[in-house]
Parts: structure tokens; C-alpha cells; sequence
């Protein structure tokens, strides 16, 4: 397997938490163990990529990360969900350029998860995409792109067709199940979409006595 170095030369792009209409309140800024949820995720890309680009479409939180140093971009197609922050985000890249595509509501995601994607694209030149999947569920906003797709979203947002399934199925997609990383506790794979899930991280991040962010 190709190892890559500790930062390869992928781009972050990172999905700042949407309406958030089931948490009630923008997720990414909510205080997890004293720190923004956003910084947990955002630090994971930070890890493997050698760039990262914040996509959000307002103004006031394009501000606010700009205050800490951080560069945005905002949609194209803007309330089309997940695909058109893909598609922000993979503009101006190479066509075979790598891309990790990462939510801001996955707390305990581990940086070897995304170094396992990045390795299993690089391996196959002719792959799209690489996707964990859970059975019949995949992760698609947890998941490694070549540029290329941005003409495939493209194509699809045009339409108002934004659904990240029928997206995949126009890709070559090689799936990871998540059972790889099973060892991982508390499961990297769980995001927070509601008030009941924040507090069941929370709960789990002092159990497990997890360290807090630097």
C-alpha cells in the first residue's frame, strides 16, 4: 500500500454545518469540551491535507472564520446541500487532484480513517471516489474525490438534482466498509444532528476521558 506523509497534497474541503435545522442551532459552533465542534473535524483534515477550504454562504460565519485565519468559499449553486459544497470546493483543482469531502459533525473521526481513503484512491488512478458504507448506507460527506467530478456535479446541480446517491452512481466508486475501522471507539462514524445526539457525544467524550483540543 502507498503510505502517504503525514500531509498529502489533497484538498480539504469542509462542509460548515448547512441550516442545521434539526440541532435548532448552526451545529459547528456549539462548545465541545470548551472548543467549537467545528475545530475537531476541521483539525482532522488539517492532518492529512495540505490545504483546506471552508464552504459556507453566509456572510456573518464567513467573517468569523476569516477572523481565525481560516479561507472560505461559498456555493455556486447555493441550498443544494453536501454536492454544491463539493463542487465549491474542488474549483480550480487539477482534474486528477485528490479532495476529502468532511461534514463538521463528526467528533470522534480519527485522521487514519481519511489517510485509509486517500491510500485506496491513490492506489486505483481510474477510481472517482472512495466512500465508506455501513450495509446499505454510505458517508458520502466523509469520502475522497478527484477533481474531476466537479463536471458530474455540475451537471447534476444545473438540474436541481442534488441528491449525493444518484451523484455517486454516475462515479466510479470503490466502498470501504466502516466494520475496517471497528476497533475505534467511540465510532468515528458518529455525527450529530440533533440536540439528543450532541449530548450523547458529550456524554462519550468524558467517559472515554478524551484529551481537549490544543
Amino acid at each position: 500500500m502507498k503510505n502517504l506523509n503525514e500531509n498529502s497534497s489533497a484538498q480539504g474541503i469542509f462542509l460548515s454545518g448547512g441550516a442545521s435545522t434539526r440541532m435548532g442551532v448552526p451545529k459547528q459552533w456549539l462548545p465541545f469540551a470548551n472548543t467549537p465542534l467545528f475545530l475537531y473535524t476541521y483539525d482532522r483534515l488539517r492532518t492529512v491535507c495540505q490545504d483546506v477550504v471552508i464552504v459556507t454562504n453566509d456572510h456573518a460565519e464567513q467573517l468569523r472564520y476569516r477572523d481565525l485565519g481560516l479561507r472560505t468559499t461559498a456555493d455556486l449553486y447555493p441550498h443544494q446541500g453536501p454536492l454544491a459544497g463539493l463542487h465549491a470546493g474542488l474549483q480550480g483543482l487539477e482534474p486528477d487532484a485528490a479532495a476529502v469531502l468532511l461534514g463538521c459533525d463528526l467528533p470522534f473521526l480519527r485522521a487514519d480513517v481519511l489517510r485509509d481513503l486517500l491510500d485506496a484512491l491513490e492506489e486505483n488512478p481510474e477510481l472517482d471516489a472512495v466512500v465508506p458504507c455501513d450495509g446499505e448506507h454510505v458517508y458520502p460527506v466523509c469520502a475522497v474525490y478527484r477533481a474531476r467530478v466537479r463536471e458530474v456535479a455540475e451537471v447534476c446541480l444545473a438540474r436541481g438534482d442534488n441528491a449525493m446517491r444518484r451523484f455517486l452512481q454516475k462515479l466510479r466508486v470503490h466502498n470501504i466498509p466502516t466494520e475496517r475501522w471497528s476497533a475505534l471507539t467511540p465510532d468515528p462514524f458518529f455525527n450529530m444532528n440533533t440536540p439528543e445526539e450532541y449530548r450523547i457525544a458529550c456524554t462519550l467524550w468524558k467517559r472515554e476521558g478524551l484529551p481537549h483540543h490544543d
